[in-house]
């Protein structure tokens, strides 16, 4: 089975570091993967070695229509995606085809690790962001991976699996693009499994000022997606948005940095 890699990038620093731990992969030379680089945005493009990497440029902004450009510019069997931080483990390449080739179901979709770079782990603040407002690898541990836990640092599917659909360019910014096309990827019967040693390192310094401006974008998104599928409730309503004013307060008994953190995050999520 072919293998396409399709990374959206803004062009930043990290994507040289990515490549190259792509190319330096175990198997890389047996797997040869097709490595497709779609930079959004017509200020964001850098020069990069077209000899080893599918280059394409759009003028439209977005993680999603990026996806998008290389979708269907792509023809491996299986379409992995990476973001332009997030740099894969020594072993990332040979565990995506592995699976891929042991799970020929085109329902069959693989979830990997996204963790912090040696450095950023060691802070305490995105110790606390990994498992809280970005991620939610501990509680995926315990009970599994579905839709909501699409995440497009690392993933992979079949193309089988995507024939015809695309991530849709109704979301701006950050949140919700690509849990949205995992949902309706779940309509289509798609079967998401986890494997927490497929790993990445995210390598994106963040501080509390830009979680909470994701944050505030995300409840955008939020209301996008369920517009478009009104069947679901994204945004606390009703009974859900009380219970989180209720633990808000509740949480000044508790004092520390991490329930400041964590109060901080989901009143962004009441504000209007």
């Amino acid at each position: 089975m072919k293998l396409s890699i399709i990374i959206p990038t803004l062009g930043r620093e990290t994507l040289e570091t990515v490549l190259e731990a792509i190319e330096g992969c175990d198997n890389y030379n047996r797997i040869r993967p097709e490595v497709i680089i779609v930079f959004s945005g017509e200020k964001n493009v850098r020069e990069i070695n077209e000899d080893h990497f599918k280059i394409f440029k759009t003028s439209v902004s977005g993680a999603g229509p990026a996806r998008n450009l290389g979708i269907e510019k792509s023809t491996g069997e299986i379409l992995a995606f990476l973001g332009d931080d997030t740099i894969p483990a020594k072993d990332w390449l040979q565990k995506v085809y592995m699976f891929h080739t042991t799970h020929t179901s085109q329902k069959e979709a693989l979830l990997g690790k996204v963790s912090w770079t040696p450095d950023l782990a060691k802070d305490p603040f995105h110790k606390w962001l990994e498992n809280n407002a970005q991620f939610a690898f501990k509680s995926i541990a315990r009970k599994g991976a579905n839709w909501r836990h699409f995440y497009t640092s690392n993933i992979s599917v079949k193309r089988a699996l995507v024939s015809g659909m695309r991530f849709s360019n109704k979301f701006k910014g950050w949140g919700f693009e690509d849990t949205e096309f995992g949902y309706r990827l779940s309509k289509r019967g798609m079967r998401l499994h986890y494997d927490g040693e497929c790993e990445v390192y995210h390598d994106h310094e963040q501080n509390l000022e830009d979680v909470l401006k994701q944050t505030k974008n995300a409840k955008k998104n939020a209301e996008v997606f369920e517009q478009l599928h009104p069947e679901l409730q994204i945004i606390p309503h009703g009974a859900k948005k009380f219970a989180l004013r209720t633990l808000i307060i509740l949480s000044y008994l508790y004092e520390s940095k991490q329930m400041t953190w964590w109060r901080k995050w989901k009143r962004a999520w009441l504000d209007k």
